[in-house]
């Protein structure tokens, strides 16, 4: 073995151990990667207009894009504040309906007792204590990934920099190729998913209305956020979004079901391989394989996060393994 081999070999030694001791950690750094590869195109575009330095570029950005936030939250927070708050006392409802329904059926027995467990009052508190902590820990998360985010966009050369000199000199040209390769396939990700998102919650959101299904916008909403989540995400918004149908009537919830397929079928057959031209794209049973191993071994974070790392994986282990280790010609 050489010393260019090893110095692979240990960097992915090291890898795998911060992955195995401390998994949350270098998951956190990859979503901060991520959105550092979102906030670097547009303040690649303001520095080419203005000439104004990196760092100025990006943290305009990071301010235009909050006073956005601040505006569409402005104007959109009492609407959808009020059909969440609908939804969260609409969705208890429909379960006890559904739970009626599925009584008189010995045969589905099973299902009643999941939709409604038996649990002390007491339990209350405590899933709220777990709730609450659930979500600061998720916004403790937010604003690390944010703070990563912005660092690594600021200067990426720097961070790129410190990560080729773990390596041999030798490969260290490869070793920035690798990484700007990498940086491309995130990108033609990220965009290629962003605007699937949108679409999907334009049609999940016209579609509700023609179909006259209650909450039509928080729905369409949650659609277009968990439609990040490529494959799993457009099935946990189905739920919802069909248990309010049901209150409305069986036949109902059944066309919600197939709009979530056609919405789906079309994002996903022809929306995301026609704007990635395959820039990022991965055959749909390795994304789903890589999605089941990420949410058995770090969970949900893991789920929302397989794709984008098995893009980037591919790319590193094409690079360095197979036209690297093994001496195989570079792919076209």
């Amino acid at each position: 073995m050489t010393r260019i081999q090893a110095s692979v070999l240990v960097l992915v030694a090291l890898a795998a151990m911060l992955f195995v001791l401390f998994p949350g950690v270098p998951l956190l750094g990859f979503a901060g990667l991520l959105l550092a590869v979102a906030l670097s195109v547009p303040a690649q575009m303001v520095m080419r207009l203005t000439g104004c330095p990196r760092w100025v570029a990006v943290l305009g950005v990071v301010a235009a894009l909050l006073g956005l936030a601040a505006l569409a939250g402005l104007a959109a927070a009492a609407p959808l504040a009020e059909q969440a708050a609908a939804l969260a006392e609409a969705l208890p409802r429909s379960l006890a309906a559904l739970r009626d329904q599925l009584a008189g059926d010995a045969a589905l027995d099973w299902l009643v007792d999941r939709l409604a467990p038996s649990g002390a009052p007491d339990l209350d508190a405590g899933m709220a204590a777990t709730a609450a902590g659930a979500t600061l820990g998720w916004i403790g998360n937010a604003v690390l990934v944010a703070l990563v985010g912005v660092y690594l966009a600021v200067a990426p050369h720097d961070y790129a920099a410190g990560l080729r000199a773990l390596l041999h000199p030798a490969i260290e040209r490869e070793a920035a190729e690798t990484l700007m390769e990498c940086g491309q396939v995130l990108r033609g990700w990220l965009l290629g998913q962003g605007f699937a998102m949108l679409v999907t919650g334009l049609c999940t959101w016209v579609g509700l209305l023609l179909l006259g299904v209650p909450m039509a916008g928080v729905l369409a909403v949650i659609a277009a956020l968990l439609g990040f989540i490529p494959n799993i995400g457009p099935v946990i918004a189905a739920v919802p979004a069909m248990l309010l149908a049901a209150t409305v009537s069986p036949w109902l919830a059944l066309w919600v079901a197939l709009l979530f397929l056609a919405v789906q079928f079309i994002e996903g057959n022809i929306l995301t391989p026609l704007v990635q031209q395959q820039v990022a794209d991965l055959p749909p049973a390795a994304l789903l394989l890589a999605q089941v191993l990420m949410g058995t071994a770090f969970g949900l974070l893991g789920v929302a996060l397989a794709a984008p790392l098995a893009a980037v994986g591919a790319v590193i282990i094409r690079r360095t393994y197979a036209e690297g280790w093994l001496g195989r010609p570079p792919a076209s």
